[in-house]
């Protein structure tokens, strides 16, 4: 019966050591920033919050579950080979739990140029664009909603990167002089690309409204205001077939701007106008010129 006592107790020791969780956190003012769970069912690492990013492999070591906002990828590895599967959790929501807002995420748009004065350079329209190369990329990356009790409009604020290309469509790139930025002629043959990139650090302040329409789940929605931008740093870019040039420069390029834009959007589908208030160069630095980009946004990716 002695025997019979202490191997039951044994064991008992023996399952709950097996069961026992290993948890590391590294943290930063008090809050865990990294979050590493250990325990008999796989291993759990979590960046930031319940927003963050979650990494889930169990112990047979066959499936990786990554999970980034409210899509979860499982990268699964079975007989059939590895496979990835991507599953969208709907009851998530970012930043807040009863309105869903739609400025962070991956946008992506054509550039063009409005309202063009080339007076001082004997109107010369030098910075015509190929449109089909003059991208702007944007990278929102944090938002905030701060909804109405009705929970149908909210304002949204965030942050945001934009890397905006003005390609030219004639051989030729821009230079800073003394007192603005004038056009320099390219040799036309083997030259692949010219271009004007500008990066921008963005804060939107805008209006967004539920609307009753509907599509299964998703709600049309509308949203608007102003993006104010802080210029971090621009550069031009000129490509042959065996070389290329880059020169970093702030050519006169105003330090901050902001843009009106106007949203239309359904589920995590977006369409998007921004129209920059303020001109390109500073006064008389440059050409006047303001940019206007349309495209399409893919918002809680």
């Amino acid at each position: 019966m002695k025997r019979l006592m202490t191997l039951f107790f044994a064991g008992i020791l023996t399952l709950h050591l097996m069961g026992q969780t290993d948890t590391t956190s590294v943290k930063v003012l008090k809050k865990n920033v990294v979050t590493v769970v250990d325990d008999v069912k796989g291993t759990q690492v979590k960046v930031g919050n319940t927003g963050g990013i979650e990494v889930v492999t169990d112990n047979w070591g066959d499936t990786t579950k990554i999970r980034i906002g409210h899509r979860t990828f499982r990268v699964i590895d079975d007989y059939n080979g590895t496979h990835i599967n991507v599953e969208r959790d709907t009851t998530w929501r970012r930043w807040n739990k009863h309105f869903n807002a739609h400025w962070a995420g991956i946008e992506w748009g054509i550039n063009t140029l409005l309202n063009t004065d080339y007076s001082n350079y004997g109107d010369d329209n030098f910075m015509d664009l190929n449109y089909g190369k003059s991208i702007t990329v944007n990278i929102n990356f944090a938002e905030w909603a701060f909804r109405n009790r009705a929970n149908n409009f909210a304002f949204v604020t965030g942050v945001g990167f934009s890397f905006m290309d003005f390609t030219f469509d004639k051989p030729l790139t821009i230079r800073k002089g003394y007192d603005q930025v004038y056009p320099v002629m390219l040799d036309p043959n083997g030259l692949k690309k010219s271009k004007l990139t500008v990066t921008y650090l963005t804060v939107p302040l805008m209006l967004e409204l539920k609307t009753p329409l509907r599509l299964n789940q998703n709600r049309l929605y509308l949203g608007g205001g102003v993006i104010g931008g802080l210029n971090l740093g621009s550069h031009t870019k000129y490509k042959y077939r065996a070389d290329k040039y880059k020169d970093r420069s702030n050519y006169y390029i105003n330090q901050f701007t902001y843009d009106l834009t106007g949203r239309i959007g359904l589920g995590d589908f977006c369409l998007f106008a921004d129209y920059s208030m303020t001109p390109l160069f500073e006064k008389n630095k440059g050409p006047e010129v303001y940019p206007f980009t349309v495209g399409i946004s893919f918002p809680n990716l």
